[in-house]
């Protein structure tokens, strides 16, 4: 009997001792971004709440070897077959793609969302062109298919009540889920596994499709020779098992592995100037294309990493920006455009910049300005709203609201 209590208490204590250690390693790993929260938090009792909730951010954000246990409760989820992670925030099709799913009984109502696409265009300029450019979902119809038990999220129905909302508003649009299978890009190869944007090729082929749908509306075409629009003057360079995406970085590599990633950029000569500004970080640089629009800090990062700074989908553009200005010194008289978009499109947006003059881009979460005033004032020939099927929602339309 005395043997068994024994083997008790030294069981609590080696439970107590790993609590303990654990606590402290947590301290230590979030005491400098608790400490940066605190000391630039506003401390009226009206804020306490969103203190509390930025706090318990911070905590969360920086568990000690946080993806470690990730990777684990990922390799027993394999372990056991299972095609859901984090009751259902994370899924498998039967392909072994990952998704973002929910359950949902039918599409989502999105009027009031293109009402605000319609009242952003009465506020253009006379001149100034409207395009709303839908991207397509990871859950690409006629292709994909969930196991049985998986939730569906109806981001396509959704898109198409959204498209036929600004049809009957007589506002111009661009479906790039139409012909996506036709594409001559394998259907498994047009997103990423891990991630839940288009992969780069995928990416081109739909700036190949926009240049198309352009040159129907204006006199001059955009790439009359077909060159800018043609993969085989561009570099594309291939990193192997490379790139672990948003969905892969909550799912742990275990789970579904990771990703090559195709770096994509101009044989040809170009000359830009490219400034963005988010909050108080702003910077310009010139150069080339992959000197100027490329960051190559995510693929300087040895194989696959859940460091968000390594990211390899932003290696274009720095990623999404505030507010970002990009002048192609080439094509001094061409279109100027301004975009506002979600990130889906910021690679397409990239190549675009090869046969155009200037490209303003504005993400909606993070421009703190107005947008529509933005529009308005800006010497613009076309304006373009990008905002794919899953994020048609009202973060991403802050304009033009009747409330």
């Amino acid at each position: 009997m005395h043997n068994f209590f024994a083997k008790k208490r030294i069981t609590a204590f080696l439970f107590i001792l790993v609590l303990v250690t654990f606590s402290v390693l947590n301290i230590i790993q979030s005491f400098g971004p608790i400490q940066k929260t605190l000391a630039s938090a506003d401390y009226h009792y009206s804020e306490a709440k969103e203190l509390i909730h930025e706090l318990d951010d911070d905590i969360n954000e920086h568990v000690f070897d946080k993806f470690g246990f990730v990777e684990a409760y990922g390799y027993m989820q394999s372990l056991m077959w299972k095609n859901e992670e984090d009751n259902f925030e994370v899924v498998k099709d039967m392909e072994g793609k990952l998704h973002y799913t929910y359950f949902a009984t039918g599409p989502t109502y999105t009027k009031d969302l293109s009402d605000r696409i319609a009242a952003l265009g009465a506020h253009l300029d006379s001149k100034t062109k409207l395009t709303y450019v839908m991207t397509p979902d990871k859950y690409v119809r006629g292709y994909t298919q969930f196991p049985e038990g998986i939730p569906y999220n109806y981001n396509n129905e959704t898109a198409d009540g959204f498209l036929a909302n600004l049809k009957q508003d007589g506002i111009d649009t661009v479906d790039l889920r139409e012909g996506l299978l036709e594409s001559g890009i394998p259907a498994k190869d047009l997103f990423f596994t891990t991630d839940h944007h288009w992969k780069i090729k995928t990416a081109f082929w739909a700036f190949g499709q926009l240049v198309n749908h352009l040159d129907g509306m204006y006199d001059k075409p955009l790439d009359p020779d077909h060159y800018f629009t043609d993969l085989n003057n561009y570099n594309v360079v291939p990193y192997q098992d490379i790139f672990i995406g948003s969905q892969g970085r909550k799912a742990g590599k275990y789970f579904a592995g990771d990703d090559d990633f195709d770096l994509i950029y101009p044989k040809f000569k170009t000359d830009y100037s490219f400034y963005f500004k988010t909050g108080e970080t702003e910077a310009t640089l010139n150069g080339r294309f992959e000197d100027a629009l490329l960051t190559t800090h995510p693929l300087n990062v040895q194989g696959a990493t859940y460091d968000l700074t390594a990211d390899k989908y932003f290696t274009y553009l720095y990623g999404n920006q505030g507010i970002v200005h990009v002048v192609n010194k080439d094509k001094p008289n061409g279109l100027k455009v301004l975009f506002i978009k979600d990130s889906l499109a910021v690679p397409m947006i990239s190549f675009l910049s090869t046969v155009v003059s200037e490209i303003y881009l504005i993400d909606p979460r993070y421009y703190t300005g107005d947008i529509m005033d933005f529009a308005s004032k800006t010497d613009l020939d076309h304006v373009f709203v990008s905002i794919s099927p899953q994020d048609l929602v009202d973060e991403f339309f802050p304009y033009g609201s009747k409330d």
